[in-house]
């Protein structure tokens, strides 16, 4: 369907975008009359509504899935030209919706991790060819949605430990096989039959924050415990990428498998006024972005972030004859959500945990553990609220190497995020 509109910022400029009857409707009465509302989309799993954005430059990614594979041959679902902004409306990664607020541990263990990661585009990009750099300028990145939610599960995060051979379970993923996307095709489960749960147990945290909502706190109400807290929130895209460098159907982890292109790459820093560079393989780019996160640490240890559904507004420009090895960005800081708390609670300071050793994922395990036992006893957090809370405020760093062959990694929490016990 074409969603076009003259009376725009820039006059010469228009989208072609795939969306819904009712959200076309909707839209084009709302950009007829300047005002901002609520967009009623059906969709299996998917929240009722959705903040109205200005303007007529959208692509749904919201109403129904797009895609969630990696394809250079996809066909694109939207055009514009450099210089041209344009919203992107994005499900949650795990393409669960409202239903995050009722899902139960035990249900989280059988979600169809085929659905995973659904994403919005591919956007062509006119003028970009084999060769260039993509510049993605993020002007705004707000929730569509008042809710976000974090799961533990025992086969992802830090301490998910299905093989020896740490990738063995994506390996699946990464090759090129028959899938049909967006359909979930032959994906096997995430936790093989063979495969116990050693001793972990499955967890689902909800967060609350209003619908349109960049800056301030999310409110943590732990689901064991209902110890309160505030999380400083930074949104931004998980998933920004490039169509790949091999042809094939791929799943969207790991980041950069087939060439520099991007994907999951989940950087907490890439925030509204950053500009991200991607290399170009196919032409048009034929970008696409997915899993919203309104808050993460540094490492994501428990798999998920401050998952919801998001708006991205973004512009988009070339760089030619000009090559980079992967993304690579220039962001407004190295802490966006240090620069989102108040003074009162900078004054509080930071938990500091450490891990040493030669092995560095054991020393991140370490400084994590450690992390988890000091939020348990001095905040009378449980154990998995402590997990959720470092995976959405939790910051983990290679902190020094000098010591060759023995690394130190650190974890860092800012102590004012609690509400006095």
């Amino acid at each position: 369907m074409c969603f076009a509109h003259s009376g725009s910022p820039s006059e010469a400029l228009h989208v072609q975008a795939g969306i819904g009857p009712a959200a076309f409707r909707t839209f084009a009465e709302l950009a007829q009359g300047g005002g901002l509302g609520t967009v009623d989309v059906a969709g299996s799993g998917t929240p009722d509504a959705v903040a109205a954005p200005e303007g007529d430059r959208i692509l749904d990614g919201y109403g129904h899935v797009l895609h969630n594979r990696w394809n250079r041959d996809l066909e694109p679902a939207v055009s514009v030209r450099q210089g041209e902004e344009i919203q992107l409306l994005c499900r949650d990664a795990l393409d669960i919706g409202d239903q995050a607020r009722t899902l139960s541990p035990d249900g989280s263990m059988t979600l169809d991790l085929g659905r995973i990661h659904p994403m919005t585009g591919p956007v062509h990009v006119d003028g970009a060819e084999p060769g260039d750099i993509l510049e993605v300028e993020i002007l705004d990145v707000s929730p569509l949605v008042d809710f976000g939610y974090t799961t533990v599960s025992p086969a992802l995060g830090l301490f998910g430990a299905l093989r020896p051979e740490s990738l063995a379970q994506f390996a699946p993923w990464m090759e090129a096989s028959q899938l049909s996307d967006p359909s979930p095709g032959r994906v096997p489960s995430a936790v093989p039959e063979d495969q116990p749960f050693n001793s972990g147990a499955a967890y689902v945290q909800l967060f609350s924050f209003e619908k349109g909502q960049s800056s301030g706190f999310a409110t943590f109400v732990g689901s064991d415990t209902g110890r309160r807290a505030r999380i400083p929130i930074a949104p931004f895209m998980g998933i920004m990428g490039n169509a790949p460098m091999r042809k094939g159907m791929y799943r969207s982890f790991p980041p950069s498998f087939s060439g520099g292109m991007g994907g999951n790459i989940d950087v907490r820093q890439i925030v509204s006024g950053s500009k991200l560079q991607l290399p170009v393989y196919v032409d048009g780019a034929k970008f696409s972005a997915g899993d919203g996160h309104m808050a993460q640490g540094d490492g994501e240890i428990a798999g998920t972030a401050i998952e919801t559904l998001m708006s991205a507004t973004l512009r988009f420009s070339v760089i030619k004859n000009r090559i980079i090895a992967g993304p690579r960005a220039v962001v407004p800081s190295a802490d966006p959500t240090q620069k989102a708390m108040p003074p009162e609670m900078c004054d509080q300071g930071y938990y500091v945990t450490t891990g040493s050793g030669p092995d560095l994922m054991e020393d991140a395990k370490n400084a994590v553990r450690d992390m988890i036992d000091w939020l348990v006893t001095d905040q009378q957090v449980s154990m998995h609220e402590a997990y959720a809370l470092c995976s959405v405020a939790g910051d983990l760093k290679i902190s020094e190497m000098v010591d060759l062959p023995n690394w130190l990694v650190s974890m860092t929490l800012p102590r004012g995020i609690f509400e006095p016990v």
